[in-house]
């Protein structure tokens, strides 16, 4: 494997262990289930995606190595098994598997989720967060209202009717507004 594949599948393992965090989950399933009232199953991709257009072309099956060679170094990395078998336990099933939109074809790590175990990744994320148990009822109130003020398709008039509660509870202080000022 050539040191920039390396360097890649580190960066990509770096992100992905990121969007497996419960609170990272939870917000983008929720944000799913908003978007799509009626469906009984969310699902969101969590990790990098190259567009079928990238790979098309004379570096074809050069992109098609790589991609073979990121997806079995990540499925195979055990921190990233853990954080899937974390995620599973809760409910959320994933896979490598190919994926697309309007913008085109590739391959991502795919979590799906039932609406009945959303509560069961609210707890991982409470957990996570050193939530106390009498305080979990609070935590919910709050992480709806900042999904309606953020998430929902009609934030902005969500915004004017519902108080600021800031990030969601499920965030740390040290990680609100990471990116203001860089």
């Amino acid at each position: 494997m050539a040191a920039r594949d390396v360097l890649e599948i580190g960066a990509a393992k770096q992100r992905l262990s990121l969007a497996l965090r419960p609170r990272v989950v939870l917000i983008g399933l929720t944000s799913c289930a908003m978007q799509f009232p009626g469906d009984a199953e969310d699902r969101i991709a969590v990790s990098d995606r190259v567009s079928h257009a990238e790979a098309a072309g004379p570096d074809a099956a050069a992109w098609s190595a790589s991609t073979v060679s990121r997806v079995t170094a990540l499925d195979a990395d055990p921190d990233i098994r853990a954080l899937r078998q974390r995620l599973f336990d809760a409910g959320v099933a994933s896979a490598f598997e190919g994926d697309h939109d309007d913008d085109g074809l590739w391959t991502s790590l795919v979590l799906r989720c039932p609406r009945t175990q959303l509560a069961a990744v609210e707890t991982l994320a409470a957990d996570d967060a050193g939530i106390d148990a009498a305080d979990r009822p609070t935590a919910t109130e709050r992480f709806i209202t900042y999904m309606l003020r953020n998430h929902h398709r009609d934030w902005q008039a969500n915004r004017a009717r519902l108080p600021d509660v800031g990030e969601s509870p499920y965030t740390p202080h040290a990680e609100w507004n990471l990116l203001v000022g860089t």
